[in-house]
């Protein structure tokens, strides 16, 4: 892609997306999310729900592993809460959207 002439870039193509890539240790998440949600995410977003993830505004669902834990997360562009599996250092894959998930979500909001 040429730098200097962005109207020779391909139509809808996210101009923050140039330069960047997907590291293929995050290609199993991306590809996850597509499938069970229809999100493809925008420059950042990734990086915006990790950090949610290490900062706490991440709401923790369940653990899978002494490590591992489901979290619900929401990405504000597309107005959806999802849930990925995490070790708070990264993030490995985007949880199916499950009925047990989503009520233990609401049960956790309705807390006083």
């Amino acid at each position: 892609m040429n730098d200097k002439y962005p109207e020779l870039w391909p139509a809808g193509f996210d101009a923050r997306w140039h330069g960047k890539s997907i590291p293929q240790r995050d290609w199993h998440f991306h590809r996850q999310l597509l499938a069970r949600y229809g999100i493809v995410l925008a420059a950042g977003e990734f990086a915006s729900m990790l950090r949610d993830i290490k900062h706490g505004a991440a709401l923790p669902m369940m653990k899978l592993t002494p490590r591992k834990v489901i979290y619900s997360v929401r990405i504000e562009r597309v107005r959806a809460r999802v849930y990925v599996a995490s070790d708070g250092l990264q993030i490995f894959t985007a949880w199916p959207p499950k009925k047990k998930l989503n009520e233990i979500r609401r049960k956790m909001s309705y807390r006083d």
